[in-house]
């Protein structure tokens, strides 16, 4: 009996090999085996980003941290964020140089004017989607690459057009606005969060537990007051327990690299 019960778990696992990809595609259904082998980061996609975006790479592995953490107190799924996480940002290795966290002193928008900028930025999430396609990422992972910045505003470049604009001339304030949709499911909604907070807590000066939790607040009420969160089903205790996490995991990873 033993060696029928250990022939049939063979042949259990041999039909869950042939089928479940099989299933997966029918079905869209996103198991976590499939989860984990796109963590692979011999994938090609993955490969290019750590070759031509370094610095985007570092902060697509920051985002998961800190979304996977934010996910777990609400019981979201984490695994999802994760990976979503390392794919959100894929389309920024088409001009590496005009993202912030690639620069190496020099700024390539400081010749261009700010809706060019804002054009080369935002197209970050159309050829993301395309490359995502034309590599056949599964529809979920897709969707956090233009929910996570939703509908917002290029707040930088706009003010900077505004600043620039001459009597007589019109700004057209879409021309400063991701497509969007807004994030449809509770793990986007985390992604744009912590995609937010993990790129100030960056740039500050002095990352204190105070300037940290200040900076968190004000991006999680700038996000609610445009609201970016109203077409998913997260409720406000969520939102304080995913901002309560998010400094947490910020402070704790800034705790280690203050000099004293």
């Amino acid at each position: 009996s033993s060696a029928a019960s250990a022939s049939g778990s063979k042949l259990t696992a041999a039909a869950t090999a042939v089928f479940l990809p099989i299933c997966e595609s029918i079905f869209g259904i996103l198991t976590d085996v499939k989860l984990l082998e796109l963590s692979n980061a011999d994938l090609p996609v993955l490969g290019q980003l750590a070759l031509r975006a370094p610095g985007t790479n570092q902060h697509s592995h920051a985002v998961g941290q800190l979304a996977e953490e934010a996910c777990r107190t609400v019981g979201a799924n984490s695994l999802l964020t994760r990976i979503g996480a390392l794919y959100h940002d894929i389309g920024k290795t088409a001009a590496p140089e005009h993202f912030v966290e690639n620069q190496m002193g020099k700024n390539p928008h400081d010749r261009l004017k700010p809706v060019q900028s804002a054009k080369i930025i935002i197209s970050h999430v159309t050829y993301g989607q395309k490359l995502a396609r034309e590599m056949g990422l599964p529809q979920r992972i897709i969707d956090f690459i233009p929910q996570h910045h939703g509908t917002r505003t290029l707040h930088f470049f706009l003010k900077k057009a505004q600043a620039e604009l001459k009597p007589g001339e019109e700004l057209v304030e879409n021309d400063f606005r991701y497509p969007g949709p807004k994030p449809q499911f509770k793990e986007a909604a985390i992604m744009m969060i912590a995609d937010s907070c993990e790129a100030a807590a960056r740039s500050l000066s002095e990352p204190t537990p105070d300037n940290i939790r200040f900076i968190v607040t004000k991006i999680i009420d700038a996000i609610i007051s445009d609201d970016q969160l109203d077409e998913c089903d997260l409720t406000l205790r969520e939102l304080t327990q995913i901002r309560e996490a998010m400094i947490r995991s910020l402070v704790a990873i800034y705790h280690s690299r203050v000099d004293y």
